[in-house]
């Protein structure tokens, strides 16, 4: 059995929300929601990028496209075609008039099928998996990352730039293999960088460790991400297998 709970979350400082995620079929574009599934599911989360005007309306069209695969039995092929025609979807959307012209947004994907996964993303929104402690399993697109890659110290102006979108020339996705790799009690968290941004480690190992309803989990991440002084929009989502 897999259980998965979700929370978009617009923030405190922000009048627009950017953020959307799809469970299944279902598009989330505020506020909470929860479902069980038997063995298989796609939950997918995005996050216009920041400064873009209509990066909501990016986010908007990638979490459909993605909606339309649920039931689907995916594999690497399908999951690439399917961030091509994402991404030729917001390309073809930027046209609509100057304004939105740069209108792009991440993408963060996790599709489970049995013992199987496939973990995916575009841009910084990341996924991480909890057994006791927490690993992240996608790597960002970030100027951030190719310093830590390249043994160098991110500077702080450097923190928030995204290399690779959905909207841009570059969306290749980071794809992780996950076949064989999903045992009983498994949790993946899906979040976008209002979260990531300002909990560490620690603090998502302290509340999944607490083994609560994973609806209270997701909503008890985002409370302490606010509490930090999350300074953007801020989602979620939590899988876990039974």
């Amino acid at each position: 059995m897999l259980e998965i709970a979700c929370v978009v979350e617009g923030g405190v400082k922000f009048p627009a929300n950017d953020d959307r995620a799809a469970i299944n079929n279902k598009l989330v574009t505020q506020g909470s929601y929860s479902e069980t599934a038997e063995t298989t599911c796609l939950v997918v989360i995005c996050d216009g990028v920041g400064g873009e005007a209509f990066g909501n309306e990016a986010a908007d069209i990638v979490t459909d496209i993605f909606s339309r695969l649920s039931g689907t039995q995916l594999t690497i092929d399908i999951i690439e075609e399917y961030i091509i025609k994402a991404n030729e979807a917001v390309i073809n959307a930027q046209k609509t008039d100057s304004s939105h012209s740069k209108m792009s947004t991440t993408i963060a994907g996790l599709y489970i099928n049995g013992s199987d996964f496939i973990a995916f993303n575009v841009g910084d929104s990341r996924i991480y998996r909890y057994r006791s402690y927490i690993t992240q399993i996608s790597k960002d697109h970030s100027i951030r990352q190719e310093q830590i890659d390249l043994g160098l110290e991110p500077k702080p102006w450097q923190e928030n730039i995204i290399t690779h979108y959905i909207g841009g020339t570059h969306a290749v996705p980071e794809i992780v293999d996950g076949t064989g790799r999903i045992f009983d009690n498994d949790i993946f968290i899906l979040c976008t960088d209002g979260v990531w941004g300002v909990l560490d480690d620690d603090d998502f190992e302290k509340i999944l460790s607490q083994k609560n309803k994973i609806d209270e989990s997701c909503q008890a991440l985002i409370d302490l991400a606010l509490q930090k002084k999350s300074n953007d929009n801020l989602s979620i989502i939590i899988v876990r297998r039974t």
